[in-house]
C-alpha cells in the first residue's frame, strides 16, 4: 500500500503500522459523494451488523453531508471529510498516479485505514442491505470465516420495480486486514488485492443496489461531458433499462416508499 502522496499532505498520509493493534470485529467502510437520495437508507442498514462504520465524505453537491451529520453521535459512527475529488471511473482512470489523493485507488486506501476492527467490508451509499444479511453475515464470521462473499441486484428505475439487463451486483465482500489487503489504480477503475481465499458464499442477494433508481442526471454526473460518444458509458447506461420486473424481497425500510 502506498502510504505517502505526492502531494504532501501529510493529514492524508497512511500511518505505517495502520493494520496493527485491531480489535476483534467488522469495520464498514462507507465512501460518500451526492448520495443524498439513499445514503440514509443505507447507514440505517449497515450499523446493526458493523462493530464501527467509517463514513468519509467527498465534496458533494446535495445534502449528503447534511444527512450524515445526523449520526455523528450514534456508537460505532466516525466521519471524516475527503476533500479532493477523485479521478473519474472509466477509461484514462489509471493516468491519475496511485499516490495521488485525488487516485480512487489511494482514496480508498486512506478510508481502509482509518478503520479499527480485524475485518472490513466495503459498501456503499446507495445500497441497502437486507434484514436478514447481517445477521447471516456475522453468524459466519463466528463460523471462523475470513473472507465472505456477497452479491446484490440492482434495482432500475424510479418506481423501484424493476431490473435490467445486468442485475448481478458484486462486492469485495468481508474481509480480513492484513498488510496485503490494497486497492491499486486501474486502467477502468480502483482494484482490490486482498491475496485470501473465499471461504464462504452467501448466494441469495444481501442487498438492493440504487445506482440505476436514481434520475439519469444524477447517476451520471461524474461522468465526462462527452459520456454519450464514448462506448464504455454507454454500455454502462444501458443497465439503467428496464428488462424484467423484481420479483424478489425488498428491505422493511425501501417497502415504505413502494
Amino acid at each position: 500500500m502506498i502510504l505517502k502522496n505526492r502531494e504532501g499532505l501529510a493529514d492524508f498520509d497512511i500511518a505505517p503500522d495502520w493494520h496493527e493493534n485491531r480489535r476483534r470485529g467488522l469495520s464498514g467502510l462507507v465512501r460518500l459523494r451526492d448520495e443524498e437520495t439513499w445514503c440514509a437508507k443505507a447507514i440505517e442498514s449497515f450499523w446493526p451488523w458493523c462493530d464501527e462504520l467509517i463514513i468519509v465524505v467527498q465534496p458533494s453537491r446535495d445534502r449528503t453531508r447534511e444527512l450524515v451529520e445526523r449520526y455523528a453521535s450514534h456508537p460505532g459512527v466516525r466521519i471524516y471529510d475527503y476533500p479532493y475529488q477523485s479521478h473519474p471511473s472509466g477509461p484514462g482512470h489509471d493516468a491519475c498516479p496511485a499516490d495521488s489523493v485525488y487516485a480512487s485507488a489511494y482514496h480508498y486506501n486512506w478510508t481502509l485505514a482509518q478503520s479499527t476492527m480485524s475485518h472490513a467490508v466495503k459498501l456503499d451509499g446507495d445500497m441497502v442491505t437486507m434484514d436478514w444479511a447481517g445477521s447471516e453475515i456475522r453468524a459466519r464470521m463466528a463460523d471462523g470465516h475470513d473472507r465472505i462473499k456477497f452479491h446484490g441486484t440492482d434495482i432500475v428505475g424510479e418506481e423501484l420495480a424493476h431490473i435490467g439487463c445486468h442485475p448481478h451486483c458484486p462486492t469485495a465482500g468481508v474481509f480480513r486486514v492484513t498488510p496485503e489487503v490494497h486497492y491499486s489504480q486501474g486502467a477502468l477503475t480502483q482494484r482490490f488485492h486482498c491475496g485470501q481465499p473465499v471461504t464462504h458464499t452467501i448466494d441469495r442477494p444481501a442487498f438492493l443496489h440504487f445506482k440505476w433508481a436514481k434520475p439519469a442526471a444524477s447517476a451520471t454526473k461524474r461522468w465526462p461531458k462527452d459520456w454519450r460518444r464514448k462506448e464504455h458509458f454507454r454500455r454502462i447506461y444501458a443497465r439503467r433499462i428496464p428488462v424484467e420486473p423484481y420479483a424478489g424481497e425488498y428491505p422493511a425500510s425501501v417497502r415504505e416508499l413502494l
